[in-house]
């Protein structure tokens, strides 16, 4: 009983640890790149390894300018993300690489973020922190 209170004690601070370590890295590398668009207040990050899949669904409103950025360690390579509708279309890829897009939509809705991490022949699995951050301007 003891060592499950302990193992469950050190995992909780690992949490704490990585969530901690993904704010600064997210407040240090991916909020300059929003440049002049205003920040949401909602803090989108995870701790993801290579092979990782993960998706976001975020609201974007009609007439409003967006700039999505994803960022990620350099240590997860180069991680792929998408635009997709509510029906599961894509509408944009970073198929050249970039870390943002931005848009404007028309009228209201939903949209999917989706991220993939690449797998990688290392035989060590690194972990790494991915955000997503949402600007806008008017």
């Amino acid at each position: 009983m003891k060592y499950t209170i302990l193992l469950l004690a050190s995992l909780a601070f690992f949490t704490v640890e990585a969530s901690s370590q993904c704010r600064a890295f997210t407040k240090r590398n991916c909020v300059p790149a929003l440049e002049d668009y205003a920040q949401n207040n909602n803090y989108n990050a995870a701790v993801l390894i290579p092979g990782d899949e993960a998706e976001l669904n975020m609201a974007f409103y009609g007439d409003v300018s967006y700039r999505v950025v994803v960022c990620s360690h350099s240590i997860l390579g180069d991680v792929e993300f998408s635009l997709h509708d509510y029906d599961g279309n894509a509408l944009w890829t970073n198929a050249n690489g970039e870390n943002h897009l931005d848009l404007k939509v028309a009228t209201t809705q939903q949209l999917v973020v989706k991220i993939k991490v690449p797998l990688n022949e290392s035989l060590l699995t690194h972990e790494g922190c991915v955000s997503i951050m949402l600007g806008s301007k008017d």
